[in-house]
């Protein structure tokens, strides 16, 4: 027996690896350097292989497992010279390990293996993660000899230590307590920081750093595995760990803006920022797919790369004295090389035994570094927003006397335009009487431009001052927006030709509808416009570009004019500015125009923009949203109908003719006289809803029309070809088949004497261009119902010739229209046919003449003659019923007893009987 425990003994000199003898009194030894090693290149050899091959002693007191596909096996022999002592624990000190698989004899010969690491699914513990121990019990001058095999894609440093069972007891406490130590008062931190950045230094640097502390947190729970515990499947567990660890080079970036403020950074150092940042993403997309060690290891490299740039770019920064903020400069520095140490060690560029404690002191200084250089930051930020607020209310204070200024100028203005408009309007009248008074005299014409002028300025100040009450609202109805500018531009072609200016209009659509306010729409177009023109020499350029989207319009006016000092062009836009305010100045100008034009602008949401040129020309682009559940580019005008617009609704009386919208064929009929295309569409679709709507492109057209249709009413253009809108109205109104049709001239001759000339040859009423829509819609509308009163006039006459006066036309045609019928009262045979014939008119014109004078057709209007002629024979007491039918021509006595009561409210046979009482 004593000679076995002699062997016994011996035996351990003989082996392979070295041997680790515990000592009594001794509770804690380092293993590594007593460790024998093997790598397996392929990392596919079994136990039993690995067991017969060659371990080669380390020596070392830590081993760096790099990023690979290989295994390393680490073979130690250990004997228990500790009578006190069998319970043993061996750790393996790096919780980040993926897989450590300790194989250890039992008295059998045959090996216990026990899998560890974070690639196993064990759960781990969520301070210290699944790090890697083996428990066992070793009796007292035994020996166990332990294989340890050492996988895993993420390289790590670490070092394999043995403790008695109470020992590791208390190594693990201390251990824990650090872990959770610098857990907990990373989280405080991080709470603390972003509750400040959210709710106290609302400054944009400090929440940049906020995020690379964000980063830098996320990034330690990932390097201790603290982050995989929340994760039960252990693939996903490894790549969150990494990936907090990856996307650190993003958060150093974006913090890097606070280090260096200012513009000094070269575009190349942008550039390679940019690439850090896009191979950062792509790595970690990579990553997501596929956890291998390439791609690990390339991730790795690229944060060296990061921050060892990070700090090449502080040398240049020294060298060249650009700015460096020095409140967050500090703990950005210590935390960067904390994490620098680690990495540099995991791709073997250093081995020493203090680059661990390095990262550490370096990691427990950045908090220390960075809750110093809190408390400048607050102060600094305090100082900041101290001057910040002084400076704003400075401002605050001049904007508030410059609006003061402004609103002074605005109601002085405002209150002399009220006392200009009395003097302005008796100037009117009087230069006019002077002008036909002494027509050759060239200075009257000159002084009527100029009180047109005053009173387009006054009309001006006074939409400002509305503007600045808060008077002006958004008034969007639905509507043709652009059939509308259209007209609107089209307006202008008169004044480009007698300037000789070249003028040209370009739309995306010919038709749009969508939400729009028409008035101010119209008062930004006519003011861009009229500037243009003003600073457009003869022989120039005025273009006009409108483009339409679901979202938005966007104008363009441009001219070739003298242009705009580039000193000069940011104030345009203010109140009684002129961009020319110099002695040579070949200009008019207030400077309420553009300023009117700027808050329109505003008012709808929209943005203006002004390009110039000195000596090129100007541009100007309003931009305005339109209402996208409604704009609907139409493919153009096709003569179909389309849906009422909104805001072209009037209000009828009751009885009107336009109030019945369900009969199209009752609608009354408008007749459009106009030869410019755009304009003539957009009057089509404005009345479109609530007539039958016709065409004619020029005056000669327009008579034939008429003559062929006998329309409700004309509206008519003034310049025109082959025959003008006076020369159009005055044979409309002469002849007898047209003289009851009301006729509206538009045009934009708007001088007085033109207007005489139009209602002098029978023009029912006159419009200017550009002309407003509603106006021109109810102006249409009272026309139609003057004539439904004039009608029931005409009906009442048809019917007691002793009322009729013909003294007109209209008349003239009742009365002779009432000859007829009674030259033929005894005809039963009479027809529609018969009396066109007779009154020497096509069927159709006669009975729209009729309906338009009578509101009766032509069967209507020779019923109600005979029936009022039967009213008279059988109160002379002349015949009996029947033979009173007969005289008047019924043939059918129930047919004619029955509408004689319809239309005298009482029956034949009664006035018969009352005659004879």
């Amino acid at each position: 027996m004593n000679y076995l425990y002699f062997v016994f003994l011996l035996l351990p000199l003989y082996c392979n690896a070295q041997l680790l003898e515990l000592r009594p009194s001794v509770e804690s030894y380092a293993v590594t350097p007593k460790v024998e090693i093997y790598k397996d290149n392929s990392g596919k050899l079994h136990f039993q292989q690995v067991q017969r091959q060659k371990f080669i002693s380390s020596g070392k007191t830590g081993l760096l497992f790099p990023f690979s596909n290989s295994a390393t096996w680490l073979k130690v022999i250990l004997t228990n010279y500790n009578p006190n002592q069998k319970n043993w624990v061996l750790e393996w000190d790096n919780a980040m390990a993926e897989e450590v698989d300790f194989y250890i004899s039992e008295r059998n010969g045959t090996y216990r293996v026990r899998k560890t690491g974070m690639a196993t699914p064990k759960k781990p513990n969520l301070l210290t993660g699944n790090k890697p121990i083996l428990a066992f019990d070793l009796d007292y001058l035994r020996s166990k000899t332990i294989y340890m095999k050492v996988k895993g894609q993420r390289a790590h440093y670490a070092s394999v230590n043995l403790f008695s069972a109470s020992a590791y007891r208390n190594h693990e406490v201390n251990q824990l307590n650090i872990v959770a130590f610098l857990s907990g008062a990373i989280a405080i931190r991080l709470v603390y920081v972003f509750l400040m950045a959210i709710f106290a230094v609302k400054d944009s640097d400090f929440r940049r750093y906020a995020v690379l502390l964000g980063a830098r947190s996320f990034a330690f729970w990932g390097l201790y595995g603290i982050l995989g515990y929340f994760f039960s499947n252990p693939t996903i567990s490894l790549k969150v760990s990494f990936l907090s660890f990856h996307f650190l080079p993003l958060a150093l970036i974006v913090a890097l803006r606070v280090i260096f403020p200012g513009s000094h950074v070269h575009s190349w150092i942008n550039r390679i920022l940019q690439l850090i940042v896009i191979s950062t993403i792509f790595l970690a997309v990579g990553i997501l797919f596929s956890y291998r060690w390439e791609l690990l290891l390339a991730s790795t490299y690229l944060m060296l790369a990061t921050q060892l740039f990070i700090l090449a770019m502080y040398l240049l920064a020294i060298v060249k004295k650009y700015p460096i903020n020095w409140n967050y400069s500090p703990a950005y520095l210590t935390g960067l090389l904390g994490y620098l140490f680690i990495q540099m060690r995991l791709v073997g560029w250093v081995d020493f035994i203090w680059v661990l404690p390095t990262a550490f002191i370096f990691f427990i200084l950045e908090f220390l570094v960075f809750g110093y250089s809190l408390g400048r930051i607050v102060r600094d930020y305090e100082r900041k927003r101290s001057l910040a607020f002084q400076e704003l209310a400075f401002t605050k204070e001049q904007t508030r006397q410059v609006r003061e200024i402004d609103r002074l100028k605005t109601r002085f203005f405002t209150n002399i335009s009220h006392e200009f408009r009395t003097p302005l309007s008796l100037l009117t009248a009087p230069l006019e009487e002077i002008r036909q008074k002494y027509p050759q005299e060239r200075l009257i014409p000159l002084m009527q431009r100029n009180v047109k002028r005053l009173q387009l300025l006054i009309g001006q100040i006074l939409d400002l001052s509305k503007l600045e009450a808060g008077a002006f609202k958004p008034e969007p109805k639905h509507g043709d927006i652009a059939c509308f500018l259209s007209s609107i531009v089209s307006s202008f072609e008169s004044l480009a030709q007698s300037r000789h200016v070249h003028f040209s209009i370009h739309q995306s659509h010919p038709n749009y509808e969508t939400d729009f306010d028409a008035d101010k729409l119209e008062k930004i177009v006519t003011n861009l416009l009229s500037n243009a023109f003003k600073f457009t020499p003869a022989y120039g350029y005025v273009q006009v570009a409108i483009s339409y989207s679901m979202t938005s319009l966007v104008l363009e006016v441009k001219d070739t004019g003298k242009g705009i000092d580039p000193q000069r062009l940011s104030r345009i836009f203010d109140r009684f500015y002129q961009a020319d305010d110099t002695a040579e100045q070949n200009f008019e100008g207030t400077g309420i125009g553009l300023a009117l034009v700027k808050e329109l602008v505003d008012l709808l949401k929209g943005k203006i923009m002004v390009k110039s040129e000195v000596g090129k020309g100007t541009s100007f682009t309003v931009t305005l949203p339109l209402n996208q559940q409604y704009s609907t580019a139409l493919p153009g005008y096709q003569g179909k109908s389309v849906e009422q617009p909104d805001d072209l609704s009037v209000t009828f009386l009751s009885g009107d003719p336009l109030s019945d919208l369900n009969q199209p064929e009752e609608l009354p009929i408008l007749l459009i006289v106009e030869d410019n295309v755009d304009l003539r569409m957009y009057l089509h679709a404005l009345f479109e809803p609530y007539y039958r709507v016709m065409e004619a492109t020029d005056g000669q057209y327009g008579l034939d029309r008429a003559f062929e249709t006998i329309p409700d009413v004309v509206v008519t253009d003034l310049m025109m070809p082959r025959i003008d809108g006076f020369t159009l109205c005055r044979l409309l109104k002469s002849d007898q088949r047209t003289s009851h049709i009301p006729v509206v001239l538009l045009t934009a001759k708007a001088t007085l004497a033109d207007r005489l000339e139009g209602f002098e040859l029978g023009a029912d009423d006159y419009l200017e261009k550009p002309f407003h829509k509603e106006e021109l819609l109810q102006r249409v509308n009272n026309l139609i119902r003057q004539r439904a009163l004039l009608r029931q006039k005409f009906s009442l006459l048809a019917t007691n010739p002793k009322l009729t006066q013909p003294q007109q036309l209209d008349n003239q045609f009742i009365r002779k229209a009432q000859e007829v019928v009674e030259q033929n009262l005894g005809n039963s045979r009479f027809t529609a046919d018969d009396f066109s014939e007779l009154m020497q008119m096509s069927r159709s014109n006669l009975h729209r003449k009729l309906k338009a004078l009578t509101d009766q057709t032509t069967s209507e209007f020779v019923r109600n003659i005979r029936l009022q002629r039967a009213s008279q024979l059988l109160k002379q007491n002349a015949s009996t019923v029947s033979e009173v039918a007969y005289l008047v021509g019924f043939e059918s006595l129930p047919y004619f007893s029955k509408t004689f009561q319809e239309y005298h409210g009482v029956s034949p046979s009664a006035i018969n009987r009352a005659k004879e009482i």
